[in-house]
């Protein structure tokens, strides 16, 4: 999980640093900063997912964009299937892979939440992973962990050193 932050930060640095060089400074290599960002992604026609973000950072054409306040919303045949929701992430749009940071919960439509500090959505695989400590809840029963493995509406799951309890 520390190597998730740690990544993040040195890609932020990196980027804000590579803007300050004002002597090779061009178009491309200068930061956009978007408000309202939107991407969505299909398949047959039909919706497959889509991020919306208060905020993102992309430099020139760079394969990576920064987002800040995100929700990226999972769709099966156009019907909604869960929200993943974070403070934080960086975005491959090249690959429509996630990675999501701080305040990480993800909520079904049957009411499964999934609370987080970071996880990564493959979109290839179509599997979103939590490497480190999980809280998953439906009604009243709680199941702690770490090292998460599912499919994005959470009813196939795998993890690691499971304990649960029904909550009071």
């Amino acid at each position: 999980m520390r190597r998730l932050y740690i990544l993040f930060l040195l890609i932020s640095i990196f980027i804000v640093v590579s803007c300050n060089d004002n002597e090779n400074s061009t178009t491309d290599t200068n930061l956009e900063y978007l408000s309202g960002f939107q991407i969505t992604t299909t398949k047959a026609g039909h919706k497959e997912w889509s991020l919306v973000a208060e905020k993102a950072l992309q430099k020139g054409q760079d394969t990576l964009i920064i987002l800040f306040n995100f929700k990226l919303t999972f769709f099966e045949n156009d019907s909604f299937k869960s929200n993943l929701v974070a403070d934080s992430g960086l975005f491959f749009p090249n690959k429509g892979n996630l990675y999501a940071f701080k305040n990480v919960h993800v909520l079904t439509k049957d009411s499964v939440k999934l609370l987080t500090d970071s996880l990564f959505w493959d979109n290839e695989d179509k599997k979103l992973h939590a490497p480190g400590k999980i809280e998953l809840i439906r009604s009243n029963f709680i199941l702690l962990g770490s090292d998460l493995q599912s499919n994005n509406d959470l009813d196939e799951i795998v993890i690691k050193h499971v304990e649960g309890k029904k909550k009071l």
